[in-house]
């Protein structure tokens, strides 16, 4: 019997620790805390601190969104970017339900082509949708800050992202 959970535990360990191994496709938050490939998302998080004022305006639509990020784990922007998104999105209680997070390879593409139709040029990649469309997307790095680029996606006021060109 001892024989049976001691291997059944280890097959649980094996399975799970497969899971943050992986360097392309999709992912959850579990995997970027976890991962040693993402060792440095859990400083990165715990160090930002967010902007409460912008916060503190009215962010009821964001609710309305699913959201992609599109990053790469040896990325320094995706690095600096990701885990400050995700505490924003953590303060505001967004729904890990409308979050897809998908990793990249140096290349930019997944095996699966996840990236396929989303026109990723640069890491990470933030997308917006609101009914399967795309509405805005962060690029890289935020235009002022990335709580108040979001405050303006999910308000449409017209953000532009720091690529933009017509």
């Amino acid at each position: 019997m001892k024989n049976i959970i001691y291997f059944i535990a280890i097959s649980i360990v094996a399975c799970t620790s497969n899971n943050y191994q992986l360097v392309e496709g999709e992912v959850d938050t579990d995997y970027l805390f976890n991962s040693p490939n993402t060792a440095w998302f859990q400083k990165n998080y715990e160090s930002y601190i967010v902007d409460d004022i912008t916060l503190n305006k009215d962010f009821s639509k964001l609710n309305e969104f699913n959201i992609e990020i599109f990053m790469n784990t040896k990325c320094h922007d995706s690095e600096r970017e990701v885990p400050r998104f995700l505490k924003i999105l953590n303060s505001l209680n967004f729904s890990k339900e409308n979050l897809r997070i998908i990793l990249l390879n140096s290349d930019k593409k997944t095996t699966n082509g996840l990236e396929i139709g989303k026109n990723i040029t640069n890491t990470p990649t933030i997308i917006f949708l609101k009914n399967s469309n795309e509405e805005n997307r962060i690029v890289e790095f935020p235009y002022e800050n990335l709580e108040k680029d979001i405050y303006k996606i999910v308000n449409n006021m017209g953000y532009i992202n720091v690529y933009y060109s017509e």
